[in-house]
């Protein structure tokens, strides 16, 4: 009987990392595919109206997902209703601010550029958590969210001050810093929203919910910038943007921010700037340069400040 008490805990042990380890795979996995999100952006070079394949995207992801939700939608409506504003909170940060603006970014930025700049992310997260789930924070976390600013400043002035100093930054930085505030959102957000409902279910609702949030701007990028052609290149890009983007990336990226929280989760996103930056030389053909290396080490150390360092209570 002792004997069978004693190795229980150890088991329970294993069980667990076991467990933690696959969730931060299926993480890791997550932030790849989300890294071949910007290589599209940079490949299609244009070539598809930025907001017209987000809204089209999230059609396919949203018929894609949408048999596999169909029987808890009965069982859960009452509660999904009753935090219907969480909901619409997650669509419009995720899908308008999080995903479309990295179309938008892409017009202007590099695929590097837009990755190092992205790695601010668990700074974001960190500040957010503060203000919407009153985190404690201390004052080397703070410094180091300061530092992170530091290094995006790098990146938007391409190792130049003057830039700065004549406000002459380049725009897709600018909105690559909007997407990052959008996902840190999120993923504080999704803390948020009842664990009872299924993540299935979860996604589906906010796909459709984002959906109806981007339907005034593709009608004002349709009518007065141009419309969505229909070819070859934008059914490629629609379909990966709307399967393995849409679907698979968010899905897996819903999960394990749940089971991790959003701090563990958005230090992933350094993983994604490595998957970027090596598919960027290859494919694309962008070079690595010595700013870019200045910025990242720079993110780096007030990232570590902020993970690192604990609050005291």
């Amino acid at each position: 009987m002792n004997s069978s008490n004693d190795t229980n805990p150890s088991m329970r042990i294993e069980t667990r990392g076991g467990v933690f380890l696959w969730t931060y795979s299926l993480l890791v996995f997550s932030q790849i595919l989300f890294g071949s999100n910007q290589i599209l952006a940079r490949l299609i070079d244009g070539a598809v109206p930025p907001i017209g394949l987000s809204f089209w995207r999230w059609i396919v992801a949203t018929l894609v997902v949408l048999p596999f939700t169909l029987k808890h939608i009965r069982p859960f409506a009452l509660l999904v209703l009753k935090e219907w504003r969480i909901y619409v909170g997650c669509a419009f940060c995720l899908i308008v601010l999080g995903n479309t603006t990295i179309y938008i970014a892409l017009n202007y930025t590099t695929a590097i550029n837009g990755a190092i700049v992205s790695s601010i992310q668990p700074a974001v997260t960190f500040a957010l958590s503060w203000l919407v789930l009153r985190e404690l924070v201390t004052k080397g976390q703070i410094a180091g969210a300061f530092i992170t600013i530091i290094g995006v400043l790098v990146i938007i002035s391409q190792g130049d001050l003057a830039i700065l100093t004549g406000l002459r930054p380049n725009p897709g930085d600018l909105w690559m810093i909007v997407s990052v505030i959008g996902f840190s959102l999120y993923a504080v957000l999704l803390q948020k929203l009842p664990s009872a409902v299924p993540a299935v279910l979860t996604l589906n609702v906010i796909q459709l919910l984002g959906i109806i949030l981007l339907l005034p701007f593709y009608a004002f990028e349709t009518i007065y910038i141009r419309p969505m052609e229909l070819n070859q290149v934008t059914i490629i890009a629609v379909l990966w943007a709307g399967t393995i983007i849409a679907v698979a990336a968010v899905g897996l990226w819903n999960y394990t921010n749940r089971k991790l929280g959003p701090n563990v989760a958005s230090g992933s996103v350094h993983l994604r700037l490595v998957a970027i930056t090596v598919m960027a030389i290859v494919i694309l053909g962008e070079s690595l340069e010595i700013f870019h290396l200045v910025a990242f080490a720079i993110i780096m150390i007030g990232v570590f400040a902020i993970t690192k360092t604990k609050a005291q209570k």
